[in-house]
């Protein structure tokens, strides 16, 4: 099976959908361990495709690397371009081209419940194992949050986020 080339029009939508998953990150910050990145990515890659979409994961941790020269860097630029990227792949394994809410918040809520255990593994390369665990323990509360509101988000955001990317694409 041949890829299809990127135009520009791709590129064009990668860029604006990485942009404004970027601003809506910066709005959310505020609240902790609340984002719509993960619905924002896996809406994208469903109706774009995988390619498009571990592009525009790219793109959206770039930009926020970018970002990074204000707040600083750390280990967690590592963990954003193995996350990001990591789910748009699960996002075609799991839900393919199916544009089910149920399964898009089960797949998210995992994700986000999940979403430190890539960093448990590179604190571990980096500080050692009671450093990695003691992060993943503390981080409970923050990961059950984390998950919780990503199933939320999708199970109300995630249909109409494929709609409207839909008529975008046509």
């Amino acid at each position: 099976m041949k890829c299809k080339k990127l135009g520009l029009l791709d590129a064009a939508l990668i860029g604006l959908w990485a942009a404004m998953t970027f601003a809506v990150k910066i709005v959310l910050a505020p609240i902790a361990n609340v984002e719509l990145v993960s619905l924002l990515l896996c809406t994208f890659t469903v109706v774009m495709g995988l390619k498009r979409g571990v592009l525009c994961a790219l793109v959206f941790t770039t930009l926020t690397v970018f970002e990074s020269s204000y707040y600083g860097a750390g280990d967690w630029i590592a963990l954003y371009y193995i996350n990001w990227p990591l789910l748009t792949v699960l996002t075609r394994i799991f839900l393919g081209k199916k544009q089910n809410e149920f399964r898009a918040a089960a797949l998210l809520g995992l994700f986000g419940l999940l979403f430190d255990i890539p960093s448990a593994g590179i604190k571990w390369l980096l500080f050692g194992p009671v450093y990695a665990l003691t992060y993943l323990v503390s981080g409970i509360a923050f990961d059950l949050m984390h998950g919780a509101a990503n199933f939320v988000s999708a199970l109300f955001l995630y249909q109409p986020c494929i709609t409207a990317l839909d008529k975008v694409r046509k």
